[in-house]
Parts: structure tokens; sequence; C-alpha cells
């Protein structure tokens, strides 16, 4: 039953397979439990400021900017740069599949992987920290995992795209993360506009209903989902579009 599931999607079977035999997807799994250390932190701590405030001033300002695209990033460069690097990328195209479809099919591989070994730790850190509260501060977690998942998916088209532009894919994705999001994104605010965190962290403030959480800089929610979602379907194209023209010998 499984293989007939699996069967339509070939090439995002091959990336999970690879995934999950790899270390990659373990140091993954080891960036995303950070949150929940900082969140044991807090537990045996004293409780000098809120959970609310911990939580958005500490382990989100940290999450979001760092840990999300930091750990995005390995698998997503991995997924075609893997194959580039081991020189399997020609195989892979010989297969009666358009190119459009193989990028798309790496973008869902890394997605599927990313998801959970980024997600269980935040979540594990949010149940840490709000543990008999977790019923109140329900619509704040969800808020963080719907807000994150999307990072995520935005992030992975992206990444996927810079595997093919650059042979140092992971580099240059530290330097964009690194020095455009957070230490130029900091002080030149027109940069918000190409930074991924910067709608992220709006749609985890707009899903928690909560006017006095919105920040004044935040982008609207919509307009946060457009860009997020514009800025994937075009990474893909101009993915494919570069997986098109590579020479592949």
């Amino acid at each position: 039953m499984s293989s007939i599931f699996w069967r339509p999607l070939p090439v995002m079977t091959l990336t999970i397979r690879q995934f999950t035999g790899g270390r990659a997807v373990w140091v993954v799994f080891a960036l995303g439990f950070i949150p929940a250390i900082f969140a044991a932190i807090y537990l045996i701590g004293n409780e000098t400021v809120s959970r609310l405030d911990y939580l958005n001033n500490n382990i989100l300002e940290m999450f979001f900017p760092i840990l999300l695209p930091i750990a995005t990033m390995i698998l997503a460069t991995a997924a075609i740069g893997n194959e580039i690097e081991d020189r399997t990328l020609p195989y892979l195209t010989l297969k009666p599949l358009s190119r459009f479809r193989i990028v798309v099919e790496k973008w869902l591989g890394s997605i599927w992987v990313a998801l959970p070994a980024i997600l269980i730790g935040l979540l594990v850190a949010c149940l840490i920290l709000f543990r008999d509260q977790a019923s109140d501060y329900q619509r704040v977690i969800v808020s963080a995992l719907v807000a994150s998942a999307i990072g995520i998916c935005a992030y992975c088209g992206i990444f996927l795209l810079i595997s093919l532009l650059i042979q140092r894919a992971l580099l240059a994705g530290i330097i964009y993360t690194f020095v455009i999001e957070n230490v130029l994104g900091r002080y030149l605010k027109g940069l918000r506009v190409v930074s991924i965190q910067h709608y992220v962290k709006s749609i985890y403030d707009h899903l928690q209903n909560t006017p006095a959480a919105v920040s004044s800089h935040a982008a609207s929610l919509s307009t946060a989902i457009i860009v997020l979602v514009s800025a994937t379907a075009i990474a893909l194209l101009l993915a494919t579009w570069r997986l098109t023209r590579m020479s592949l010998d």
C-alpha cells in the first residue's frame, strides 16, 4: 500500500531516503531542540519574566532569525547540492520527468523531512515552557508552529535555488542569514522586504489574534503570506530554469 502512495513521487521518495540515511537530518534535529534547552533553563531558574515574554523575547528571537533558516538550509541545499557533488544529477535527469517536477519533488522531499525535524523541538520547548498552562497558550503555540512551517516552505525553495546557482550554497546561505537578514536588517529597515524572517514573524504576530502582540513594523497577514508564497514560487521557477540550462556532463 505504501509503495502505491509513493510511486507517483519517485524523486521525493529518493530525497527522503537520502536524508533519513544521512547525518544531516540528525544535525537538524539537534538544532531544532536548542529551544527546548532554553525552555528547560527557564524551568529550573527563577521566573523573573513571564513565560510568554520569555518565548517571544528569548526563544523565538533566536529561533526565527537563526535556527529556522540554518536548519532548513542544511537540508534544502543538500537536496540537489549532493546530487551535483556526487555527480548523480545527470542520472536523475535521464528519468522521464520534467525539470520542473524534479525541482518540485526535491522541494517537497526537503519539506517532508524539515517540518518534523525542526518543529518537534519547538513544540517540546513550548510544552516545557507552558507545561501546566499549555491549554491557555494553545493559540500562541499553534501560531509559532504554523508561522515556522510556512517559513520552512519558503526557505526550502530559496535555498534549493541557491544550491543550483552557487557552488558553495551552504556558505552563501549563512551569509544571507546572518549578514542580510540579521546584521543589515536591523539597521537598514528597507531590507525587510527581502527578509523571510520578517514575514514569518509577522504571521506569528497576527495569528495570535492579540492586537498588542502585533509589532508596529509587522506586515499585514495577507501581505506576509502572499510574499512568502510568491517568493517560493519564483524560486522554484528559477531553479527549474537553472536546471534546464545546466551542463550535466
